[in-house]
């Protein structure tokens, strides 16, 4: 993988290269005369929908008003439903003229299929109490077979693995700055493989870290001790621990390796070269810690002060070890108060770069997260000192390179907080989820994204937006707001304009060629990994080859070399996991 760099920030920061009138995009083409395959015009979550929650299809193509449909029941054949379509709606991102089937107050649980004269019937799906909650734990499976450094032998989806990259536990260090030396080794073994590739990253495993925890923090009854079905000798000796933070510990102990004595936060572990398609075990080269920057060691400190608080009530010596660690990083930060970021040259030859200058919201994250665990008033007066501004800023959506949202939560939620503070931050991101709402409705597919969104980790950025409505709901609650979230995840699992579920092994039409080295040196499909998905601006050979013929929520290729919309990544799963605990559990 040739990772993007500049991947899910701002689009306005990308330079495209778009088309220049949009006749010149390719149109799809309609079946004429037949009636269409499965799942081609009538989309839907394939998963399901919630019994009492909202239940729309997405009908594409040219249909008279009022057309009808019929939800028809799998084992019966027998119709048990009857409806009419929505007036059209013409949907820019896709440039397909869609209408919606409404069937929210059918609310029998069952396995159903919506038909429509003309489009022809959708996948299967269920209607159930909790349709979300076996998908949550695929999702949440997927990070113990990321593992690095273990042995796996999973009776589930029968992958084996001998152990990767045990060369970790020597890795040398990359350069020379008086405290840390060149060609030194320590041991940074363990933890989450990043994506498709072998790397391991501070930024997305310390956004990734958080997201998991905060699903706990929101919603604990969706997470329980032997929900994963880990495979023999991954799980915690504590067998009352919640599997969640069983796995979420893997990774942060590897990342609490990561700090060094004066508390900066090494940048990354990897190769000096990309890997083919190899498994974990047979890459044997020379692995090397690069880098460190502010906005990675800022970003430590949340992650880790947000855990501490997570774990004291299960293991107060861990928690206590997460909390030091926190301050330790804290107290570098506010010794070395410029942004700063270390590139050596060759550093990025096999590994992502993930690279920012600035470090203004992780360093405002990192603060709160503190506040809220330690309730110590020092850190709130410098939080609000030097970065009130971000507080009462309207939010992006939480990435790996902007992590506002989760200090504005943080801050919002601590004992010792303010209350102008915290209405100014309640301004702020309900401001922020009235505007994704109001784009969603305009959308035909319900999306949050604009036509320029549909870039790199799209599906991810749509997720994240719906987890922005649920932290909006939590301070001002809007059953709008919730409502929107849920169809962020619809959007996930299938509702979508290629037709996709863009979860590996959930639904019934999913990517079966991933960017993802286990996968393709295994044969084996890990179910659960949330690829990238429509990317207009493209980015690898396979994409760019025909991007300019797409529209953009229409630019995904399941194809194993489209990295840029076809692969994997750790921080591509935390906001689904997100949502679907906040879904689950009920």
């Amino acid at each position: 993988m040739n990772k993007q760099q500049i991947g899910d920030i701002a689009p306005s920061t990308i330079e495209t290269a778009v088309p220049a009138a949009m006749e010149e995009i390719v149109k799809p083409v309609e079946p004429s005369g037949i009636q269409p395959q499965i799942g081609e015009m009538v989309k839907v979550d394939q998963i399901g929908y919630g019994t009492e929650e909202s239940k729309l299809a997405i009908i594409e193509g040219d249909h008279p008003d009022g057309k009808p449909f019929e939800l028809i029941e799998k084992n019966s054949g027998a119709t048990v439903f009857t409806g009419r379509l929505s007036a059209p709606l013409a949907d820019a991102a896709s440039l397909k003229t869609v209408r919606r089937a409404d069937f929210t107050s059918f609310q029998k649980v069952g396995e159903y299929r919506i038909f429509v004269e003309g489009a022809g019937s959708s996948y299967t799906f269920a209607i159930a109490a909790s349709p979300y909650d076996k998908p949550l734990e695929t999702l949440l499976r997927s990070y113990t077979l990321q593992r690095s450094g273990v042995a796996i032998d999973d009776p589930v989806t029968g992958l084996k693995l001998k152990a990767g990259h045990l060369q970790d536990k020597m890795a040398e260090i990359f350069f020379e700055d008086g405290i840390s030396h060149k060609g030194e080794t320590i041991d940074v073994s363990g933890g989450w493989y990043d994506a498709g590739d072998y790397g391991k990253y501070i930024p997305p495993a310390a956004v990734t870290v958080a997201q998991l925890l905060l699903a706990y923090d929101l919603n604990p009854t969706a997470f329980s001790a032997g929900q994963l079905m880990f495979p023999e000798g991954l799980k915690e000796a504590d067998e009352s621990l919640p599997d969640l933070l069983s796995e979420v510990r893997y990774e942060l102990e590897w990342m609490l390796r990561m700090q060094r004595k004066d508390g900066a936060v090494y940048h990354k572990v990897s190769g000096a070269a990309w890997t083919g398609f190899v498994t974990p075990d047979t890459d044997t080269q020379t692995r090397y810690v690069y880098g460190m920057s502010t906005y990675g060691t800022a970003q430590f400190a949340g992650a880790t002060a947000l855990a501490a608080r997570i774990y004291k009530p299960f293991d107060k010596a861990f928690s206590n070890r997460l909390l030091a660690a926190a301050e330790k990083a804290q107290s570098y930060l506010s010794l070395n108060e410029a942004a700063a970021f270390r590139q050596d040259p060759m550093q990025d030859n096999g590994s992502g770069g993930y690279g920012k200058q600035t470090d203004a919201e992780e360093r405002m994250w990192a603060l709160a997260e503190l506040l809220r665990t330690t309730n110590d008033t020092n850190y709130r007066d410098q939080l609000t000192k030097e970065f009130g501004y971000l507080l009462e800023q309207s939010p992006q959506a939480v990435n790996w390179a902007n992590t506002q949202l989760l200090g504005q939560w943080a801050y919002y939620s601590a004992d010792k907080a303010e209350q102008q503070w915290q209405n100014n931050i309640r301004q702020a991101v309900t401001g922020r989820a009235k505007v994704l709402v109001a784009r969603a409705e305009a959308d035909g597919y319900l999306n949050t994204l604009n036509m320029d969104e549909y870039t790199w980790a799209s599906v991810k950025s749509g997720a994240a937006n719906g987890t922005l409505l649920l932290i909006a709901n939590l301070m001002e609650p809007d059953e709008g707001y919730t409502a929107m979230a849920l169809e962020q995840l619809h959007h996930v699992f299938g509702r979508s304009a290629t037709g996709f579920s863009y979860v590996t092994g959930i639904g019934s039409r999913y990517p079966m060629e991933p960017h993802h080295r286990i996968n393709a040196a295994t044969g084996i499909t890990i179910p659960g990994l949330v690829v990238g998905g429509p990317n207009r601006y493209g980015g690898d050979p396979d994409l760019d080859a025909v991007k300019e013929k797409l529209a953009p929520a229409m630019a995904y290729l399941d194809v194993r070399g489209s990295y840029s919309s076809n692969e994997y990544a750790i921080d591509y799963n935390a906001p689904v996991v997100l949502l679907a605990s906040f879904f689950a559990g009920k």
